[in-house]
């Protein structure tokens, strides 16, 4: 686009400079062009990764590695041990009624 030059992001609502100041103008206009007039909310990232990471807990738990993956997932301690407790309960009612 040979008008882009003439382009002043300072001129852009405030919610694109933020955009274009973490994935650029390019990435930030092929955005807008995918989705005209959509308005996008995005989650913060820990919630978004949140099942990743609990899925990342279940399989990789040893038995005793709960610091370990507290350090890997970014998690508290304590939410380790609830992930744990959760699949626990998960794993008894699914063989109550399996």
């Amino acid at each position: 686009m040979k008008y882009l030059e003439y382009l002043k992001i300072e001129e852009l609502p405030e919610q694109y400079q933020a955009v274009i100041q973490v994935i650029g103008l390019e990435k930030t206009l092929a955005l807008a062009e995918a989705f005209p007039g959509v308005p996008l909310y995005f989650k913060q990232a820990r919630n978004l990764l949140l099942p990743a990471k609990k899925a990342y807990i279940r399989e990789r738990f040893t038995g005793a590695n709960h610091r370990q993956l507290a350090l890997d997932t970014s998690l508290r301690l304590a939410a380790i041990y609830e992930i744990l407790a959760e699949k626990e309960e998960a794993d008894k009612q699914g063989a109550l009624f399996g």
